[in-house]
């Protein structure tokens, strides 16, 4: 798929290594923290691409959104 998409990131499992998003349209969307390239947290602005795995949709290539980056 790998069209841009932007999203807040609403829950982080350190623990197990996964979290969710969720996208400008509302959907939830699980990640795998292996798949993020910034320092995130809970309510962090992101973008990042899908990609439909078995389970569903998979967000990879995660990074922090240009207005969240500071100098």
């Amino acid at each position: 798929m790998g069209l841009n998409r932007k999203g807040d990131v609403i829950q982080i499992d350190f623990e197990n290594g996964h979290g969710i998003i969720i996208d400008e349209n509302g959907q939830d969307i699980h990640f795998q923290l292996d798949d993020v390239s910034d320092r995130i947290n809970i309510n962090s602005k992101i973008v990042f691409e899908i990609e439909l795995h078995e389970r569903g949709l998979v967000a990879v290539n995660i990074k922090l959104a240009m207005e969240e980056v500071k100098v």
